[in-house]
């Protein structure tokens, strides 16, 4: 037997709450192909919207939002069919299973210990993905200089090379 799920009061300033955070999420998604679940998830439940049914309901809109991308950036070749169909069918698994999870934290712990699993759980994973975003970045930036540090040996030997013949021209600053 389910438990009865109180939802969120949808009056005013909650349903312009929620197309803020929904857009914002929409925009995260559209930039990195996040599902915005990091923005939302925690967004509803800011609102008082329990873990359980934050979300299960950002799991529910992620679907028709994923197709309208995928078909969008399908038009311009991005999208690797095969890629997806495997990552697809593992998550499908790791859906199943965080589902069987969660539902084992509720009967256990209730409401609370749920809430706090989810939280939790967006925190530590938020914090690996931040790590290994900025480890990377930081690689990033470096392989940069790197390259720039060769540019500009390159250039410097090519300035050095030219002999030009004439006086030089300085500008006065007007500092």
């Amino acid at each position: 037997m389910h438990d009865v799920v109180n939802f969120v009061d949808l009056n005013l300033m909650n349903m312009l709450y929620l197309v803020f955070v929904g857009f914002v999420g929409g925009l995260v998604s559209g930039f990195i192909g996040s599902g915005g679940a990091f923005v939302l998830t925690p967004g509803m439940m800011s609102m008082g919207v329990p873990g359980l049914v934050a979300v299960a309901s950002n799991m529910c809109h992620k679907f028709p939002k994923a197709l309208v991308g995928a078909i969008k950036r399908a038009k311009y070749g991005q999208v690797d069919v095969k890629l997806g169909l495997i990552m697809g069918a593992s998550a499908e698994a790791g859906v199943v299973y965080g589902a069987h999870i969660q539902e084992n934290i509720k009967r256990s712990f209730g409401d609370a210990g749920s809430n706090l699993y989810v939280s939790v759980a967006f925190v530590v994973v938020l914090a690996i993905i931040g790590t290994y975003m900025m480890l990377d970045a930081l690689k990033s930036i470096k392989s940069a200089k790197m390259h720039e540090e060769e540019k500009v040996t390159k250039i410097a030997r090519w300035v050095q090379s030219i002999n030009i013949p004439g006086t030089m021209v300085y500008f006065k600053s007007s500092y």
